[in-house]
């Protein structure tokens, strides 16, 4: 009996104790700032220890941000905590992560907040990338008394490659000092420009002896609604087409209000040369041969292959010289000089360039943000009622009984705006800031040089209201290439950047698709299937780089339009070739494989297919990635010839208007790249412009 008993009490203390070494799980989640927005982690852990590591971060750029998510899931795993190695190339998307797993490692150790670390008083030099890929931003940030009191820029290549930078130098920098946060918003439109700003104060902070993931304190927004009613007009989005809009509806007598979300005027628009134009009369174009209106309209009904918006296409040809005189005669719209057209050479003087602001330009042209600047002065002093609001954002139409009332609108801070209109003209430069939209449409997510505002608002505004679209999965347009991952800091020199982009724009070496198949070498860039393609490298190849250096055909494998500034010598011996594959390697902008099999695994394309176009030699392969980058997408909603939105039935809706990309799929084609001969995109702009802008003017004057 002592024995059984004494049999049951160990058999129960076995039990108790295996019960008692049952490993304990728990589920914590934090979030942080990233680039894009807030990025959240959640973390598995077990006995103490981070087992599953997940990672949302819906605002990320799909290409950088969320492309390094699995590589910071494998850094946390290794770490075990917060201090785990950065990704290159996604700087702040790190930073963000780093303060989300800091997050949710305080809940795990039964903390909600954690005290500042103390910061050593001084002035910091710091740098940091940007938007630009001709340089870093270099700043002095002063930090006195464990704050941030001072951001002074010293050098900055922002400039260079756009207008949109100084709004973020202007705003960004008093924000984060007022907030004492890296959690503060970045400027619409200037994303890339903001979050370099946040990376320079946090790379202080850490010198000054911080954690810059404690720095992510959650800035207030404003729970205000503010009502604005009694408007004739409401154009949402002031790019191009937006305030000429605004300036054609204004020229009625019409009131107008309108919103932007960025922080400044001009859009898309401001990084382009020209509009195309024909038989304009304005003394800019004395001496002009221009292009034979009707052999230009009839080559653009054929390319379309179809006369249903032959009306529009009319326009658009006939009257762009018209409507181009009419924004310089009224609203100070300012061009000289005549390019010719890409397609057909005997169209000598087709499109125009902007002229600049006191000579001045930058990488995509002449500066030009003050001629809209001027254009909308001009406008809003035809009424006194007239106002327009930036950093505001458009986020959904005010439908009463089916019929559009009005827009609702998101401030910067948080206030919400509703402001009632007898019509309202869509203005939002297409889709090509939405991922998912992108994705739909074109099947990849694509490098852009588009401001990612442009996220489809209009589109959406417009299909709710009843609206349909037309011809929506145009190509975008794409006009240069180039790596996919621009390295713009000091990972590299700029003679070593060149030699790396030069490796992917070469003509005549082995281009294989995203299909593994050869690459057809008389694509246009919008029509290269996925909009890459690899340039292919065997090992031998390389040998002969680092001995030989280039052979001629790298003469002039250099980009127009996003060069960074190096140089190479054809013939020169490049000895440290294998640093510069490794770096493109590390930015995802290289790819080494051991086999054919190993590099089409890599590529996600069929093994045999890739087999016979490198010929079946195994054997070790570079294959560095050649991307098009798209100023924006074309196709949108479907409009008549007042740009008034239609319903599937073709019926307008009588107060819905819908101007610029947000509508040219009209006079394009799905199938082809966007009309190829020149200008057109932006001569939708005047076009579209005058014709919504008088319309929407007409009926709300009506009303």
């Amino acid at each position: 009996m002592k024995k059984l008993i004494a049999l049951l009490l160990s058999l129960l203390c076995m039990a108790g104790c295996a019960q008692n070494q049952e490993s304990t799980s728990a589920v914590y989640t934090g979030e942080g700032q990233g680039f894009g927005g807030t990025v959240a982690v959640t973390l598995t852990m077990e006995d103490g220890k981070i087992t599953e590591v997940e990672i949302v971060g819906d605002d990320e750029t799909a290409s950088v941000g969320q492309a390094a998510f699995d590589q910071l899931k494998e850094n946390i795993l290794a770490a075990q905590s917060s201090d785990f190695d950065a990704v290159s190339g996604a700087t702040m998307t790190s930073n963000g992560v780093k303060a989300a797993v800091k997050a949710a490692l305080a809940q795990a150790n039964g903390t909600t907040s954690e005290e500042k670390t103390a910061l050593t008083d001084g002035t910091y030099n710091v740098s940091a990338a940007g938007y630009s890929w001709t340089g870093m931003i270099n700043a002095d940030v002063t930090i006195a008394d464990n704050k941030i009191t001072a951001i002074d820029i010293k050098e900055e290549h922002e400039s260079e490659t756009g207008e949109m930078a100084q709004t973020a130098f202007d705003n960004m920098i008093p924000r984060i000092i007022e907030n004492q946060s890296l959690a503060t918003d970045a400027i619409t439109g200037a994303t890339a420009t903001s979050n370099a700003i946040k990376d320079l104060v946090a790379q202080a902070i850490e010198q000054a002896g911080g954690d810059a993931s404690q720095w992510q304190d959650p800035v207030a927004k404003s729970e205000e609604v503010v009502k604005i009613e009694g408007y004739d007009v409401i154009v949402v989005g002031l790019g191009g087409s937006g305030i000429t809009a605004y300036c054609a509806a204004a020229d009625t007598g019409a009131s107008v209000f309108g919103i932007e979300a960025a922080a400044k005027l001009g859009g898309q628009t401001a990084t382009t040369t020209g509009p195309m134009v024909i038989d304009a009369e304005n003394e800019a174009f004395a001496g002009v041969e221009f292009a034979n209106a009707d052999d230009v309209y009839d080559t653009w009904i054929e390319y379309v292959g179809s006369e249903e918006k032959a009306d529009i296409i009319h326009e658009a040809v006939y009257n762009s010289g018209k409507y181009l005189d009419y924004y310089m005669d009224n609203f100070g719209f300012e061009f000289e000089g005549m390019i010719t057209s890409f397609a057909n050479p005997e169209w000598s003087q087709l499109w125009t360039r902007y002229v600049g602001e006191d000579g001045t330009s930058n990488i995509f042209g002449p500066t030009k943000t003050y001629q809209f600047n001027r254009a909308m002065e001009i406008a809003v002093a035809k009424n006194e009622k007239n106002d327009y609001q930036l950093e505001l954002r458009g986020e959904e139409l005010i439908m009463e009984d089916g019929v559009v009332k009005g827009v609702k609108a998101v401030a910067y801070d948080g206030t919400t705006y509703e402001i009632y209109g007898d019509a309202v003209i869509l203005a939002t430069g297409g889709f090509i800031g939405d991922d998912e939209m992108v994705l739909e449409s074109f099947g990849t997510t694509l490098n852009t040089v588009a401001s990612l505002v442009n996220d489809g608002t209009g589109i959406k505004m417009g299909l709710s209201a009843g609206g349909t679209t037309y011809m929506q999965d145009v190509d975008p347009m794409i006009h240069i290439l180039q790596i996919p991952n621009m390295i713009k800091n000091d990972d590299l020199t700029a003679d070593q950047k060149a030699i790396l982009s030069a490796l992917a724009l070469v003509e005549g070496e082995t281009e294989v698709t995203v299909d593994g198949e050869a690459l057809d070498p008389t694509l246009v860039e919008a029509m290269i299937p996925g909009y890459k393609y690899y340039v292919v490298y065997t090992q031998e190849d390389i040998d002969n780089y680092k001995n030989n250096g280039f052979t001629e055909n790298f003469a002039t494998a250099t980009s127009h339009f996003m060069s960074q500034g190096g140089s190479f010598e054809v013939g020169q011996p490049i000895s440290d070739l294998d640093e510069i594959l490794a770096v493109g390697m590390e930015y995802n902008d290289v790819l080494k494989a051991d086999s054919i099999s190993d590099l089409a695994a890599q590529i996600g394309c069929d093994e045999s297919v890739l087999s016979e176009t490198l010929g079946g030699n195994d054997t070790t392969y570079y294959a560095v990635i050649c991307s098009g980058y798209t100023y924006g997408t074309v196709g949108g909603l479907d409009v008549d010839v007042n740009m008034n939105v239609l319903i599937e039935d073709g019926t307008p809706i009588e107060n819905l208007y819908a101007v610029g990309t947000d509508s040219m799929g009209v006079e394009n084609v799905e199938g082809k790249p966007y009309t190829p001969w020149g200008g057109q995109a932006n001569s939708w702009v005047f076009v579209s412009g005058y014709l919504g802008g008088h319309a929407a003017g007409e009926y709300g004057l009506a009303k």
